[in-house]
């Protein structure tokens, strides 16, 4: 999206330098000009109502994967506090396995999504779940279904994360948001009325380019909300890992942790 932005800039010389020099000999001598909002508006019109929109909704993704990521952690959090309460230790495995998959997810699995992937780790170890939960299904009913009910949520989160982390909107939808807002930037460099200064002329070009190109650059980091500028962290994770490996230490005394301290199984 970088790139468009940088052709809404480049979209001013154009107007300015070599399109309305040119302009002048297809009108009679005594032509003035057209007004400038005569031209635009409707354009201006299309173009604001196409980037509000496009905007809206790459706001929405970024919310649900802010909502994602943190029901995921929270999600963890409470699984491994539930399985803490089955009696005789039968949860320390699913204990063990929530700390290496907060583990896996906070350091393998955000960075990988930096290019739209999910990390086999943290896959690894969300696959565990599905083979130590029925392993203490003969527990107390409550609590085992506590345990089931928030590894569900686990699952579901985490697959609404890794979808979220790719952009979705249409890309017929940008393409003309983005032919739109050239446009606008080439009529107002291009039919400014003749007596408009050239620098005057280039400051509002050079100001409406860069206000519009600023348009595409927030909708590509809204539209990728774990990476870029304003890409969402790993926090919730990072708390809920702290929190359930100190609690699985205090639990289970000189018991190693089944993986190293980015996840890898050992």
């Amino acid at each position: 999206m970088i790139w468009a932005a940088i052709a809404v800039l480049v979209a001013v010389p154009i107007g300015v330098f070599l399109i309305r020099p040119r302009l002048k000999g297809l009108f009679n001598k005594d032509f003035q000009g057209i007004k400038t909002e005569a031209i635009v508006g409707p354009i201006i019109t299309l173009a604001v109502f196409l980037s509000a929109f496009v905007v809206a909704q790459a706001t929405q993704t970024y919310q649900r994967a802010n909502q994602s990521a943190s029901a995921e952690a929270q999600a963890v959090a409470l699984m491994s506090e539930n399985a803490g309460m089955l009696p005789n230790g039968q949860g320390q495995k699913i204990q063990g396995d929530t700390v290496c998959y907060a583990r896996a997810v906070r350091f393998q699995e955000w960075p990988a999504m930096n290019n739209h992937q999910d990390s086999d780790v943290a896959t690894y170890w969300a696959q565990q779940f599905n083979t130590e939960i029925p392993a203490v299904l003969n527990g107390p009913s409550a609590i085992v279904g506590q345990v089931v009910s928030l590894n569900r949520t686990q699952s579901e989160a985490r697959a609404a994360r890794l979808h979220e982390s790719s952009p979705h909107l249409p890309v017929l939808t940008l393409a003309l948001m983005i032919f739109a807002i050239v446009g606008v930037v080439l009529l107002v460099a291009s039919f400014a009325t003749p007596d408009m200064r050239r620098r005057v002329l280039l400051i509002l070009s050079f100001s409406i380019a860069l206000l519009l190109g600023g348009v595409l650059i927030l909708v590509e980091q809204l539209e990728e909300p774990f990476s870029g500028v304003i890409q969402i962290a790993p926090t919730a994770m990072a708390s809920t890992q702290k929190s359930i490996t100190k609690a699985y230490q205090q639990a289970y005394p000189g018991q190693p942790i089944p993986c190293d301290a980015k996840g890898n199984p050992n």
